[in-house]
C-alpha cells in the first residue's frame, strides 16, 4: 500500500514577509500587485481571508473588501531561497519527491514503516530550517494526501488510514475534487451532484457527455481511488509572458507594439530556458487575451517542431504569426482588454519518443 505524504506551506509567500517583519503578523496582508494598477494578488494571509481577500482577486476588489489590507510587492528571489531549503528538506526523508510549485510538494515514503512521523519531523525541520510552517496531509494516494494537507490549516497534520478511505470519500463535496473549477461545479451541482456518493450513482455516459475525459477521473477520485505515481521529474510543457495594462485597450496597432514587447522578452526566456536542453523542440505558438469583463482567449497555431534557434525562430514565430493570432482571438469577441500574453509549447519527451506498441496480439 502506497504512503503518500502531501506538504503545502501556509499561505507561503505572506508567511515569509510575516517571518521577517513581525509587525504584519497581526494585520491583514496580501502579496500582489498596488492597488490602482490592475493588478490581481498572488496570496493573502488568514486575517485577510476572513474578510474574503483571495488570491487572484484584483487588488483593487480585495481592497473595498479589507480597507485596511496590507498589499507588499512580491519578492520572488526571497521566496525562492526559502523554497530551496524546504526542499532539500524533503529529500532527507524521501528521493521520490515531485515539486508543484514553491511551495507544495509529494513524497511517496512507502517503504517507510511510519509516514505520520515523518511527517511530523517534516513540519519540525521546516519550522527550526525556516521560521515557517507547512501543513501535512498523509494518505494512500495523491488525491487524498492533498485533500488531507488542506483539512487542518494552518499548521496541521490530517492522516488518512487505509481503511478509513471510504468512509472518509462519501460525504466528501465535490468541490474538493482537484480539477473540478467553478463552472465544473455548477454543472455537477444542475446534475444534483454534491458529494463523491452522488458521482457514484450518476450514470458515467452522463458524465461522460458533460466532463468527457476528465469524467473517468471524477469517478475513480469519487471511490478514493488515484493510481498516479509521485513524479521526480518534472517537463515543462510551454512558456509564455504576459502583461496586465493600467488602461484597457482598445487600439489594434498599440496591442502590437506591446506584442513586439512580449515577444522579445519571451524569447529571451525560451534561449535561457532551452540552454540546458537544447534538442528540446516548440511545437505550437499561442496568444492569450483577456478582456475587460475578465473572459479570456487563447488563439495558437501547430508548428513543424523545430529546435530553438535565432533565424528559424524569427521565421516561424515572428510577430507577424502573433498578430494573426491576436486577431482571431478579437475576431471571436469585440471590446477592450486588459492583458496579452505570448507563449510557446514544447514537444514533451512523451510525444518525441512515443511507446510503440506491439501489433502481434491483433495479429495472432
Amino acid at each position: 500500500m502506497k504512503k503518500i505524504i502531501h506538504v503545502d506551506m501556509d499561505c507561503f509567500y505572506a508567511q515569509v514577509e510575516m517571518r521577517d517583519r513581525p509587525e504584519l503578523t497581526n494585520v491583514p496582508l496580501a502579496i500582489g500587485g498596488a492597488p490602482g494598477t490592475r493588478s490581481v494578488l498572488c496570496t493573502s494571509n488568514y486575517i485577510a481571508r476572513k474578510f474574503g481577500v483571495k488570491s487572484a482577486m484584483p487588488t483593487d476588489f480585495a481592497v473595498r473588501l479589507c480597507p485596511k489590507l496590507v498589499v507588499l510587492p512580491p519578492d520572488f528571489k526571497k521566496y525562492k531561497k526559502a523554497s530551496e531549503i524546504v526542499q532539500n528538506i524533503f529529500l532527507k526523508y524521501s528521493d521520490k519527491v515531485e515539486t508543484v510549485s514553491l511551495d507544495e510538494a509529494y513524497l511517496d515514503v512507502s517503504g517507510e514503516i511510519n509516514a505520520t512521523e515523518i511527517g511530523k519531523r517534516i513540519q519540525a525541520d521546516i519550522f527550526k530550517a525556516t521560521g515557517l510552517t507547512a501543513s501535512v496531509g498523509i494518505a494512500p494516494n495523491k488525491f487524498l494526501a492533498k485533500i488531507a494537507s488542506d483539512w487542518k490549516k494552518p499548521n496541521g497534520l490530517f492522516v488518512i488510514k487505509p481503511h478509513e478511505v471510504e468512509r472518509f470519500v462519501k460525504d466528501l463535496p465535490v468541490k474538493l475534487i482537484p480539477g473540478v473549477g467553478k463552472k465544473g461545479l455548477q454543472h455537477l451541482e444542475s446534475l444534483g451532484i454534491k458529494t463523491c456518493s452522488d458521482i457514484r450513482q450518476c450514470p458515467p455516459e452522463v458524465l461522460a457527455l458533460s466532463f468527457g475525459k476528465f469524467s473517468l477521473d471524477l469517478f475513480y477520485y469519487s471511490q478514493g481511488i488515484d493510481e498516479r505515481e509521485v513524479c521526480s521529474e518534472w517537463e515543462r510543457k510551454s512558456l509564455s509572458v504576459e502583461n496586465t495594462f493600467l488602461t484597457d485597450m482598445t487600439d489594434p496597432q498599440e496591442m502590437k507594439l506591446y506584442l513586439e514587447e512580449l515577444l522579445l522578452e519571451m524569447k529571451e526566456r525560451v534561449e535561457h530556458h532551452l540552454e540546458d536542453e537544447p534538442h528540446k523542440k516548440i511545437k505550437k505558438i499561442f496568444v492569450k487575451v483577456k478582456y475587460a469583463d475578465f473572459k479570456q482567449s487563447t488563439s495558437e497555431e501547430t508548428l513543424i517542431p523545430f529546435e530553438f534557434e535565432n533565424s528559424l525562430f524569427d521565421k516561424l514565430a515572428n510577430i507577424d504569426n502573433y498578430y494573426r493570432l491576436l486577431n482571431v482571438s478579437l475576431a471571436r469577441k469585440n471590446g477592450p482588454i486588459r492583458l496579452l500574453g505570448v507563449g510557446v509549447r514544447f514537444l514533451t519527451g512523451e510525444e518525441a519518443d512515443p511507446i510503440q506498441l506491439s501489433l502481434l496480439p491483433l495479429c495472432a
